[in-house]
């Protein structure tokens, strides 16, 4: 039996009243089926930390066993300092891209697309009757891959995004999880 078949009613209750918000309930969920009951968040997304929170799953400054490192921050700073020896990081960012405009994200609470024109890549998101232009720096996955192997990270597997539909090559963004290779070493 899985953990989310072990929960309360209760807390099954709460978690469905978050589906209306699209792919953060997801996210909330994964993180209860995964058993983390803490995380480090670094994410831009409006209502994820309410999610989580309402999930019972506590947001924390300090290393946890569970670090979602969302909406390419990748591309300026790691999360690999952050994690406990038997934790799990999740990245999700985009990919380099030559030229074009990609949609990365439409949900009920926000829409995402990344441009380039080939030199600069930006990611405009669409909150709350707001727009909101952000410069990022996508980072190739060879380039991500090799700095998690360097920090005693390996490769668990690789989304398209939290549908969790295989990654293609084609695919202009991903959802990586990399686990901890000192798991059980403390």
């Amino acid at each position: 039996m899985t953990h989310a078949g072990m929960m309360s009613a209760g807390r099954r209750k709460h978690l469905a009243s978050l589906t209306d918000m699209s792919d953060v309930s997801d996210i909330a969920q994964w993180c209860v089926d995964r058993g983390h009951h803490e995380v480090m968040l670094h994410t831009r997304r409006p209502n994820l930390v309410h999610a989580l929170y309402e999930a019972g799953i506590e947001i924390t400054d300090g290393p946890a066993s569970l670090v979602l490192w969302l909406d390419d921050a990748i591309g300026d700073s790691f999360p690999w300092s952050h994690v406990t020896n038997d934790g799990e990081v999740v990245v999700e960012g985009c990919l380099p891209l030559s030229r074009g405009v990609h949609a990365i994200a439409v949900e009920t609470d926000r829409a995402v697309i990344v441009t380039s024109d080939g030199s600069e890549c930006r990611r405009i998101e669409f909150i709350d009757g707001s727009v909101t232009a952000v410069p990022v720096d996508p980072v190739a996955l060879e380039t991500l891959d090799e700095s998690a192997r360097k920090a005693g990270f390996d490769l668990d597997d690789r989304w398209v995004d939290w549908s969790w539909e295989p990654a293609t090559a084609t695919d202009p963004c991903h959802l990586s999880l990399f686990r901890n290779l000192q798991k059980g070493t403390e």
